[in-house]
Order: structure tokens, then sequence, then C-alpha cells
């Protein structure tokens, strides 16, 4: 396929694309709808066909706990043990109730960093370590320069123009 002739079906797929749009908006009795916005191809004026109007309701929030079911209240820092029961199979399959103490623990964090071993040098003295070596930009790995053909650019405009007239088209 040429390029010119993937340009242009990019062209036709981006004006198409702006000819028809669906949006949701909010009318003037505080409702929700989805519009279907085109336009009228004989009178070149924009339409808009209302799709469905949404229903908006704030969920009930249910009276009394909302964290886990079972779950102790908050405690301070001086929690007592908490003693549970939970429910789990042994290795025969079987079911079996098991009773445990949970005893919270709170303990401290230390944020004590200790610097790495080592001499600061100075930058002569480092230059001095490491000389003029200019061979290893030459053979490093290091990727060329990035750079944009002249032919990407041109198709990179011809896409640009394309939106913009598609733009102006669903905007007159």
């Amino acid at each position: 396929m040429r390029p010119f002739a993937f340009v242009a079906a990019l062209l036709t797929l981006c004006a198409g694309s702006v000819r028809a749009q669906t949006i949701t908006t909010t009318d003037e009795l505080g409702q929700t709808v989805v519009e279907f916005i085109t336009v009228d191809p004989l009178q070149a004026i924009p339409v808009t066909q209302t799709l469905q109007t949404l229903t908006t309701t704030t969920p009930a929030v249910p009276a009394g706990q909302q964290g886990p079911v079972g779950a102790p209240p908050a405690t301070t820092a001086n929690a007592e043990p908490t003693i549970y029961t939970y429910t789990t199979t042994d290795a025969g399959g079987d079911t079996i109730q098991v009773v445990d103490t949970f005893t919270p623990t709170f303990t401290t964090t230390s944020t004590w960093l200790s610097a790495p071993p080592g001499t600061i040098l100075d930058y002569s003295s480092w230059r001095s370590m490491v000389g003029t070596n200019t061979v290893a930009p030459a053979i490093s790995g290091a990727s060329a320069r990035w750079s944009l053909e002249p032919r990407w650019a041109a198709i990179a405009t011809s896409l640009c123009a394309g939106m913009m007239g598609g733009a102006w088209l669903a905007f007159a």
C-alpha cells in the first residue's frame, strides 16, 4: 500500500468518526441523558437525539456495623488479649473448631540509617584517577541520536490537518 493511500484512508476515518458522537450530559431538569449528536448532511446543522435517560439512585446506607462481621471495636494502645474461635479442617478432612488467643504487640521501628563506608573525593582527585579517556563514547552501546524522517513528518502533518478538518466539520 502506498503511503498516500494509507494517509487518505486515515483522513477518511478521522472525518467519519467526528460525524457522529455519543455523549452523556445533564439536561435542564437535572437528569443524566445519553445523546447522539450528528450533523444533518442536507441542512448542515447539528442534530441531537436523546437515546436514554439515566436514573440516579443513591445507595441506601445499612444501619449497624459497617466493617467485617464480628470484628471487635477499635482498641487503645494498651489492648487486652482477644480470645477467638475459628473453624478449620485437620489432615483427615474433619472440621474442627480451634480456640486461640491474640495478644497485640506494639513494636517500635528504628529509622537509624548508617552511611556506607568510603572516601569522598573532590573533583580534581577523581579526575586524576579516571583520566581523559575519550575512547569510551565511541565504542559504547549508546543509541544514536533520534531523528525524524521527512516522510513521517509529512504523514504526521497530514493526520493533524485531517483531524483539524474533522473538528471544523463537527463544530461548524
